[in-house]
């Protein structure tokens, strides 16, 4: 007792026990190695609580893992301690504490095989003596190939577990045979589960840091763009335009900012770059939001699914200029979109000042002025008034062909054209559309030019009734059908027809026989009978028959060839005039 009460040490225990035998010799010193086992546990429990202390203040996750094995190794007197994480389906090494070659950082290993895969299943620790005799588990070369190197003999892996989660494995290992006891696994089972739960505080905390750092980067992402919207929405409230728009992007962007419409049309200062700027112009108009080609960076700018142009920054590509573009894109779409309907507009209300010029001409003179002005046309000057009838529009029948101070206009489906002009010969030349157009002489002040709108309205639908779609002619070139123009000239057509013409019509419509259209036929075929028999589709007696009853009607002086041709002339000038006044309306006002 004195001893014990001593401290004395187990071998002078022993030495006593040897001097002097008996049974309460045998009880000191079984008392003695209980009482050094207590203090063993209790130091390495002090030891435990201190490391489970320090891990809770270590914020680097690498630093933490480290600081893991070299503990476990530390405790348990180990030759070798090393740590893995598990990702999904494997495990992965990464760190080490006492390795004596690189081979075991970064090792990856199934989770289904070796000692890993015993204790990543299971969820509890496992064991052997000798790792690489051990026969409980398929070896791997990789990490047979490791073990070899750092010389493994006694290894002791157990899981590091937080809930029923196993997010890591710690091994202490030994170079010599060795069995591992139950207060060595239960001591370094309780460093994993102090580890286990540091690590996830710290990959939580990481995580956290993270979201933390993108929503600052996002924020400060967001600021910059409601800058950049502020501007660039003040540019376009304040009118500047899409030149004032791009000017702005280059001076947020600090690097030259072009926009363009036609691939074709390259500033002088991308002269070097032609080919990377056609390329990249070509991608947006196919479809490409943005386009990094060598030091030029490209965004699309469209509207309503409609491709407007491109823009181009100059310089490397990066996020910040992207996310400029992507912002000032709506706003380059948007001033378009105002320049568009603004012009549209304006072209709008010329085409009405030009048609209301035309069809209703002011009579004073400083109305005739306005209206003049208003329509883009001078008062001094004299104009040939086009109609274009057909398929035909502003846009196809172009205006690059006529000359300055030409002014253009829809009106319903037709395309009115005043063209400073002295002659009508002169203006035939310029519409090659393939559209049916008449052309008036040349006028001059608001009266002339609103008659000259109605010869050229007539002159088309001369054209148009007589099947010569296409052509280009003024009235002038009308030829005989030219008295189709003239009121006066119809009404004596009229009158001419009902005298030379009547009784045929009369009979015509009193016994429905179709007396005119054989008379027609049978002169255009040269009074052969067979052949206009033949067009008529009737018998040759039956064109007989019709012949002889117009001999009665109207007298056989007919068949003279001077009479012939009068009466030819005059069917064919009816018809044509039947055909303007029932297809086309009267032609000779046109409101």
């Amino acid at each position: 007792m004195d001893l014990l009460l001593d401290d004395a040490s187990i071998d002078v225990l022993e030495a006593h026990r040897l001097a002097s035998p008996g049974p309460d010799a045998h009880a000191a010193l079984r008392l003695r190695a209980l009482l050094d086992q207590r203090r063993q546990r209790s130091t390495e429990l002090a030891a435990l609580n201190d490391i489970a202390v320090r891990l809770t203040t270590v914020r680097d996750n690498r630093v933490l893992l480290q600081e893991v094995v070299d503990q476990a190794r530390r405790l348990l007197g180990v030759d070798l301690a090393y740590m893995g994480s598990v990702y999904e389906d494997e495990f992965v090494i990464e760190v080490a504490s006492g390795a004596l070659t690189p081979k075991l950082i970064g090792l990856r290993l199934a989770q289904d095989e070796g000692l890993v895969g015993l204790i990543v299943r299971g969820a509890s620790p496992s064991w052997t003596p000798d790792y690489q005799s051990e026969p409980a588990f398929r070896h791997m070369t990789g990490a047979d190939s490791a073990a070899r190197s750092e010389n493994m003999r006694g290894l002791l892996g157990v899981p590091l577990r937080v809930g029923d989660r196993v997010i890591g494995v710690l091994f202490a290992c030994k170079r010599q045979e060795r069995d591992f006891a139950e207060s060595e696994i239960a001591l370094l089972s309780a460093l994993a589960a102090h580890a286990a739960i540091a690590i996830e505080n710290v990959r939580a905390i990481e995580r956290l840091e993270s979201l933390n750092l993108e929503l600052s980067v996002r924020t400060a992402e967001l600021e910059q763009t409601l800058q950049w919207d502020r501007t660039l929405t003040q540019v376009v409230l304040r009118g500047g335009g899409v030149g004032r728009l791009v000017r702005e992007v280059a001076t947020l962007s600090g690097r030259p900012a072009y926009f363009l419409t036609d691939e074709a049309t390259v500033p002088e200062l991308l002269e070097d770059r032609v080919t990377e700027v056609g390329s990249a112009f070509r991608q947006c108009r196919d479809g490409a939001e943005t386009v990094a080609d060598g030091s030029i960076t490209a965004h699309r700018v469209a509207a309503a699914g409609i491709f407007l142009g491109v823009l181009l920054s100059v310089g490397p590509d990066d996020q910040q200029t992207r996310l400029l573009l992507d912002r000032a894109v709506p706003a380059i779409a948007l001033s378009l979109a105002e320049e568009r309907a603004a012009a549209e507009a304006a072209r709008r209300a010329q085409d009405a000042f030009l048609v209301d010029l035309l069809s209703h001409p002011a009579g004073s003179p400083d109305d005739e002025r306005r209206q003049l002005r208003l329509a883009g046309l001078t008062p001094s000057s004299s104009y040939c008034i086009a109609v274009a009838q057909g398929d035909v529009s502003r846009a196809a029948l172009g205006v690059a062909q006529f000359p300055a101070g030409t002014v253009v206009a829809e009106h319903g489906s037709r395309v009115l054209v005043a063209v400073p002009a002295q002659e009508s010969a002169v203006v035939r030349p310029m519409f090659t559309t393939g559209a049916t157009v008449g052309i008036s002489e040349p006028a001059r002040g608001a009266l002339a030019l609103a008659s000259a709108y109605r010869e050229a309205q007539q002159t088309v639908d001369v054209l148009t009734t007589l099947g010569r779609d296409g052509e280009v002619s003024s009235a002038r070139g009308l030829g005989i059908y030219r008295i189709l123009l003239s009121h006066m000239a119809r009404e004596h057509l009229d009158e001419l027809t009902e005298e030379q013409l009547g009784p045929l019509m009369a009979e015509q419509s009193k016994r429905g026989v179709p007396l005119l259209e054989s008379l027609s036929a049978y002169l255009a075929h040269g009074r052969h009978h067979s052949a206009t028999a033949a067009a008529l589709g009737v018998h040759v007696n039956t064109l007989y028959q019709r012949l002889d009853a117009i001999d009665r009607l109207i007298g056989t002086q007919w068949r003279d060839p001077d009479k012939a041709l009068d009466l030819q002339v005059l069917m064919r000038l009816r018809r044509s005039a039947d055909l303007l006044g029932r297809g086309h309306g009267a032609p000779i006002v046109r409101e």
